[in-house]
């Protein structure tokens, strides 16, 4: 079976079963080689084309008409971005999307305002497309982030992998063997982008965690170091002392002696 793609429309297809590929009747007659599903395939604007599938199929096909992916896109830098990303094709497994949670709930909220047409159906549609367009960025983004062996691109994968697992306290090592790479990789990486060493980055981190919720919260030192993933309070106090020179009490006390810079009331605004 066949799908007629029409000239001037993108094409987000959600296969859950099956096998399919796109057909470009408008260039060259160049064919896609066939693709297993579960799979998410994007195919931006161009030509008249085909999308084939073989008998059985089952999955979802959302066309973006020109007009709609360029209102959808913000008018930032952030929508410049997003189109570079959108204008060339994509295929991705569907399981790396979340398992198409998020991508099939967008799908879904089209489909009900479009059959429901209720007042404001536009508007929302174009919230939920909007949606979709942003989750397929994210993915393309992580993607490319994920292939990019640079150091820079490990420094960059490092840094998204520490904020996920910074109160887990895990070693070096253990991001290394998530990263696929060496230590000594690693920490050149990190100390090139950085200017620190992956344990001192990681420090850091902890330690700014640390200070903010000492200066912003009223939990008793013990409560901020089972926040931030210690088991021992005394270790933490002691980290803490040795990396600020003062134990966490001691910051805390004098960061709320410290004066607040501005005013509290609006009678000094003129």
């Amino acid at each position: 079976m066949a799908y007629a793609i029409a000239a001037g429309q993108a094409h987000l297809v959600l296969a859950q079963a099956g096998q399919l590929r796109f057909d470009d009747t408008g260039g060259d007659g160049a064919e896609d080689s066939w693709t297993e599903a579960p799979r998410l395939l994007w195919r931006p604007a161009g030509g008249q084309g085909a999308l084939t599938a073989t008998a059985g199929t089952r999955g979802v096909i959302v066309a973006v008409p020109e007009l709609a992916l360029m209102r959808a896109l913000p008018a930032t830098p952030l929508g410049g971005q997003m189109r570079q990303t959108l204008d060339r094709p994509m295929s991705y497994p569907l399981d790396k999307a979340e398992a198409g949670a998020r991508f099939t709930a967008a799908v879904q909220g089209l489909e009900a305002e479009g059959a429901e047409a209720g007042p404001g159906a536009d508007v929302a549609m174009a919230h939920h497309l909007a949606l979709l367009l942003l989750q397929l960025w994210r993915l393309a983004r992580a993607d490319m982030t994920a292939r990019d062996v640079s150091p820079q691109g490990l420094a960059e994968r490092f840094v998204q992998l520490a904020g996920q697992h910074l109160r887990d306290h895990w070693k070096v090592g253990d991001y290394a063997a998530r990263l696929g790479v060496s230590r000594d990789r690693l920490g050149t990486a990190v100390q090139r982008a950085t200017g620190r060493s992956p344990q001192q980055y990681l420090h850091r981190q902890i330690l700014n965690e640390a200070q903010a919720l000492l200066t912003t919260s009223g939990l008793p030192v013990g409560q901020v170091a089972f926040r931030l993933g210690f088991q021992d309070p005394a270790y933490f106090s002691r980290m803490f002392l040795r990396m600020t020179g003062e134990t966490p009490a001691a910051y805390r006390r004098a960061a709320r002696a410290r004066p607040r810079s501005g005013e509290d009331s609006y009678a000094a605004w003129p």
